[in-house]
């Protein structure tokens, strides 16, 4: 579990992520966590530090997460305690299970619900060879008028007045 709230994840060059926000309170998020577990015992040797599965809890109460994880056996997930992160409201997650998958370039190819995804396990064999996969909740960024590069999905503007 991260070790404190601010704790920054930032990605690796190589790694194929998805990013589970979750809740301990939410009874549709534990199936999908349950899942995620399982796809590490059975996976996790083969893929080393190429894949990584972090859980980032949108719960009000750490301690409560802690305690929820140890009882349900769920320490093989990167578990995270989003406290007072921004993070949700950076990726427009608006509610509980949501996902991202992240792909070896660090990005963001697809975000929804875990159910929107038939085969995790085979999505990320396919990420980790440098494939691309299709369907619900993934969208190819487009390249922006002038040649620019796209702007990344989830992307906020800051407003200074809040810095």
């Amino acid at each position: 579990m991260g070790s404190d709230d601010t704790t920054t994840l930032e990605h690796v060059p190589g790694q194929v992520w998805m990013v589970d926000f979750w809740a301990t309170w939410c009874p549709p998020c534990q199936a999908p966590m349950a899942h995620n577990v399982e796809m590490l015992k059975k996976r996790g040797a083969e893929w080393g530090t190429d894949v990584r599965i972090i859980g980032l809890s949108i719960d009000g109460d750490k301690a409560k997460l802690k305690s929820h994880v140890a009882s349900k056996g769920w320490e093989q997930v990167e578990h995270f305690f989003r406290g007072k992160s921004n993070a949700s409201e950076v990726y427009s997650v608006q509610g509980v299970p949501h996902v991202m998958l992240i792909d070896k370039t660090g990005k963001i190819v697809f975000k929804g619900h875990p159910a929107n995804r038939s085969n995790l396990e085979e999505d990320f064999d396919t990420l980790r060879n440098g494939g691309t996969i299709s369907g619900e909740g993934c969208a190819a960024a487009e390249k922006v008028e002038g040649g620019e590069e796209p702007i990344p999905e989830g992307y906020t503007e800051m407003d200074p007045k809040e810095l």
